[in-house]
């Protein structure tokens, strides 16, 4: 009798062994050892994989263009193999030159959020660059390539290679005798990317201003994200393995290391916090319905520690009765017209050409962690969009909102906050 080693320990695999227990406890005494035994590689395999992944992630270069071209290698090699090439370099760091043909007004990094990619910035990062800023989007470590990569990253990982392409970029202008005036160096940060941004700031002058999305300064989920870093060693993943991989610019499925790490970032910028105070200025862009972000924590803490001439935050929300400070902008987050019922924790920055995300997506991504939920929404022949826990008003299907109809009011602001207080100095 030929017994067949399980591909994966998995729930399934498990009902199986235990309906061979039924017929023969010899057979079964044999199978649970076969499925310990594969058990035992498969994690040591794995384990050896997310070793390499990690391990040889591209080093910060003093040229971009050769990190840029490692990083891609990187993805390529490592990438999930239902990616074909061209999907998976939808994660790869970018650069675009600043438009020669407006007035030069300096330089953005963009550090893209938790178990996302560079990808998240693509539309931005080309406005900005038509607004006269050079831009670069980076790469951490651990994403863009597969979610196993994320069973050992660390936030010190994340930190410091944030650090290393702020020093480089520094550096490089320096040498071609260009002052931090004449190229000031602002920071985007997307969710887990704008704790980081805010840490830099809080660690460098250097730091011009910050554009700060969805900034996920403090979780919803804090009171379950502060046992993580225990609970990964007996559950690696959220939703006990890797799940449907269907977007080629993000990860679906969710290790708990990742989670733990992300919580680790937070703490950090707590106490790098220590009643201190930023001056520079600063685009709060956020959505009253994120279901990742604690919203009322995010306004506070706008409210106290930003305290520039030149600051704003654009909230997305349908109460109209919001309670907003002088600095602070309420914009519809609904478009019915084009059954958007509020916007997400993703959408904000994502216009509506968005290949992926816009108004003709690519990729539906559907709401609900309950099968029923999910699959529903992916068989459903029409769809609300929302951020996610949002209720249908008829009972059709809510996929997730991923592009934002009012994305250009949001150049607008960028104007208003990053270049015409620099225009009115210069004059």
């Amino acid at each position: 009798m030929a017994i067949l080693c399980p591909s994966d320990v998995s729930p399934n695999s498990l009902l199986r062994v235990s309906l061979i227990n039924n017929f023969s406890p010899g057979i079964a005494i044999v199978c649970r050892l076969v499925t310990l035994a594969c058990a035992g590689l498969l994690l040591l395999l794995s384990s050896c994989a997310v070793a390499d992944v990690n391990t040889e992630f591209p080093v910060v270069q003093d040229d971009f263009s050769l990190y840029i071209s490692g990083a891609r290698r990187h993805i390529e090699r490592f990438s999930m193999t239902q990616r074909e090439p061209a999907e998976a370099l939808y994660n790869s760091p970018f650069e675009i030159k600043a438009n020669p043909a407006v007035a030069y007004r300096g330089r953005f990094l963009l550090i893209h959020g938790l178990n996302d990619s560079p990808y998240s910035w693509h539309d931005m990062g080309k406005s900005l660059a038509a607004m006269g800023f050079d831009v670069r989007a980076i790469l951490l470590p651990g994403h863009g390539t597969t979610p196993r990569a994320m069973l050992r990253v660390h936030y010190k990982q994340w930190l410091e290679t944030t650090r290393q392409h702020m020093s480089v970029w520094q550096k490089e202008i320096a040498k071609k005798g260009v002052s931090q005036a004449q190229a000031p160096l602002y920071l985007g940060g997307f969710s887990l990317g704008g704790v980081l941004a805010s840490i830099m700031a809080l660690e460098s002058d250097e730091v011009a201003g910050l554009l700060l999305v969805s900034p996920a300064w403090h979780s919803k989920l804090n009171r379950l994200l502060r046992w993580s870093g225990i609970y990964k060693r007996f559950k690696p993943w959220v939703f006990g393995g890797m799940i449907i991989e269907d977007n080629p610019a993000k990860y679906n499925s969710i290790p708990v290391n990742s989670a733990a790490q992300y919580y680790n970032t937070t703490r950090y910028l707590k106490k790098r916090w220590q009643g201190r105070k930023l001056s520079v200025p600063v685009l709060l862009v956020a959505t009253a319905d994120d279901s990742v972000v604690d919203v009322n924590y995010m306004r506070s803490l706008y409210r106290k520690r930003f305290v520039g001439e030149s600051r704003a935050m654009v909230m997305y929300s349908n109460d109209t009765s919001l309670t907003l400070a002088e600095t602070e902008v309420r914009r519809p987050s609904s478009r019915l017209d084009l059954r958007i019922i509020n916007q997400s924790h993703m959408s904000l920055i994502n216009s509506p050409g968005n290949e992926l995300y816009g108004q003709t997506r690519k990729i539906l991504v559907c709401n609900g962690n309950e099968p029923q939920i999910f699959f529903g929404c992916l068989r459903a022949p029409q769809h609300w969009y929302g951020a996610q826990h949002t209720v249908s008003p008829d009972g059709v299907a809510v996929a997730r909102t991923t592009y934002n109809p009012d994305y250009d009011y949001l150049l607008q602001m960028i104007e208003q906050v990053f270049i015409l207080p620099t225009q009115a100095e210069a004059n």
